[in-house]
């Protein structure tokens, strides 16, 4: 899947979601505070960031580290966004 259309689909999904908080508890289908890998699984990006998310290596991602990575999601769409932004051309 190439980058921007990676972009493109978790901006919608954190648009949907009013928070991270919002798509940790979407994410965390058995409600035990935590996601796991088999659960990271309906989000690629997150899956493939695995091993650097799980700073603690306990296997599963917190509520924290799980905000590590919606950060640095969003301002990776923001980013995205801002490039693919029609330019504005001022005349006087």
């Amino acid at each position: 899947m190439s980058k921007k259309i990676i972009v493109a689909v978790l901006g919608a999904f954190f648009a949907v979601a009013a928070t991270a908080g919002d798509v940790f508890t979407t994410l965390d289908a058995d409600m035990n505070g935590a996601i796991s890998k088999d659960e990271a699984a309906a989000m690629p990006s997150l899956a493939e960031q695995w091993k650097q998310l799980d700073t603690d290596a306990s296997g599963d991602l917190s509520a924290e580290e799980f905000a590590v990575y919606a950060k640095s999601e969003k301002s990776a769409a923001e980013s995205a966004t801002m490039k693919d932004a029609p330019k504005s051309s001022s005349t006087k």
